[in-house]
């Protein structure tokens, strides 16, 4: 079990030092350094190709990551990742894409507070 605590702490470790680099260059020069940042948190957080999360409806994430029972400050950053990338995909003006980002981290917040659909 002490295994399992310390590995979640490493990855919460790694996916914030990430998201911190994400922010930091939101915005500019290097418009997709951000985005492929936040694929990368979205990746080792799920331990899955972060293109393949990029394309499921946001109720088919949800329930995905209900089946993998995640850590809810993993979920957190997951979902804050998922910001970052529509963030950088306004910049880009795809802005269908950049919704679904937001509708996917919306779906991921409420697996964290249930009461966010009332």
């Amino acid at each position: 079990m002490q295994y399992q605590s310390d590995y979640v702490l490493r990855l919460i470790e790694q996916m914030g030092s990430l998201i911190r680099r994400a922010l930091e260059r939101l915005g500019g020069a290097q418009d997709d350094e951000p985005y492929e940042l936040a694929q990368e948190v979205i990746g080792l957080a799920l331990d899955m190709d972060a293109s393949v999360v990029s394309r499921l409806a946001p109720e088919s994430l949800q329930s995905l990551l209900e089946l993998q029972n995640h850590d809810d400050r993993v979920l957190e950053l997951v979902a804050r990742a998922l910001d970052i990338e529509a963030e950088a995909l306004d910049v880009r003006l795809e802005l269908s894409a950049a919704q679904l980002r937001r509708d996917q981290a919306a779906a991921v917040r409420l697996l964290l507070d249930p009461t966010r659909a009332n």
